[in-house]
């Protein structure tokens, strides 16, 4: 038996003594040895894998794909929301001018301001008192193709900004003309105060009221209306007299 055991190079012999019984003698391969302790154990392992990924995957099938929310700086965000409330303001801006500037012209009243050919908007208060506004720094300058009447208007109030309309009409003796020319006063249905040019001034906001050439030599003036964004008047100002004409 010892030297059947020594000449089996591919075997494996496995004697237990199991005294006062007779020797066991086992013999086993060497690749059923690799198979039992290397192929085996893999094999099992790959089908618990298998049996794992099997199971893991039909559950993420019933699973709702997350949804990630955009990603957003601080900036981005607040730029976003302030684009937002821009727009909102500007839509009930529109249309409360429309709505307020909507009342027919209103005859003369002693207690009231005189507003030229501008209709007074429906609930218009008086505001002139407060003085919350002014006007500074005119300066009228006469070009080849046009006059221009260059002025600032000044935040004198409390509040940190005041937004609203400007009208301007320049006199002379030829007649009457309008900046903007939307508000020209040969409308018949009178002019709205909304169509006058917008601003928004926190301290000092310059104006350039731009009008035809004035084909004379004779002295002009203007008249200077600004209201709040609602139709209020803030101020009427009438400037001095200017010598129209030639370029200097």
């Amino acid at each position: 038996m010892k030297e059947i055991i020594q000449n089996s190079k591919g075997e494996v012999a496995i004697v237990i003594y199991d005294a006062p019984l007779p020797p066991k003698y086992f013999r086993f391969t060497k690749k059923f040895i690799r198979t039992l302790f290397l192929t085996v154990p893999l094999l099992l392992l790959f089908s618990f894998l298998g049996l794992f990924f099997w199971g893991l995957g039909s559950r993420l099938r019933d699973v709702k794909a997350p949804s990630f929310p955009s990603v957003l700086s601080e900036s981005d965000r607040r730029i976003q929301q302030l684009e937002e409330e821009l727009k909102s303001e500007q839509d009930s801006n529109s249309l409360l001018s429309e709505k307020l500037s909507a009342q027919a012209p209103v005859a003369s009243d002693p207690d009231r301001p005189f507003l030229f050919s501008i209709k007074e908007p429906y609930g218009m208060q008086n505001l002139t008192s407060a003085k919350k506004v002014t006007v500074g720094q005119v300066e009228f300058i006469q070009e080849a193709e046009k006059s221009v009447l260059k002025f600032q208007i000044t935040n004198s109030g409390q509040e940190t900004k005041i937004s609203g309309h400007v009208i301007v009409y320049l006199l002379s003796d030829t007649g009457v003309l309008a900046y903007p020319r939307e508000a020209t006063p040969s409308t018949l249905d009178g002019v709205k105060f909304s169509v006058g040019e917008t601003f928004s001034v926190s301290r000092l906001r310059p104006t350039i009221a731009e009008f035809g050439r004035v084909q004379t030599s004779a002295a002009v003036k203007f008249v200077i209306y600004i209201f709040t964004r609602e139709g209020d008047l803030l101020l009427i100002h009438q400037t001095d007299s200017f010598k129209a004409g030639a370029k200097p």
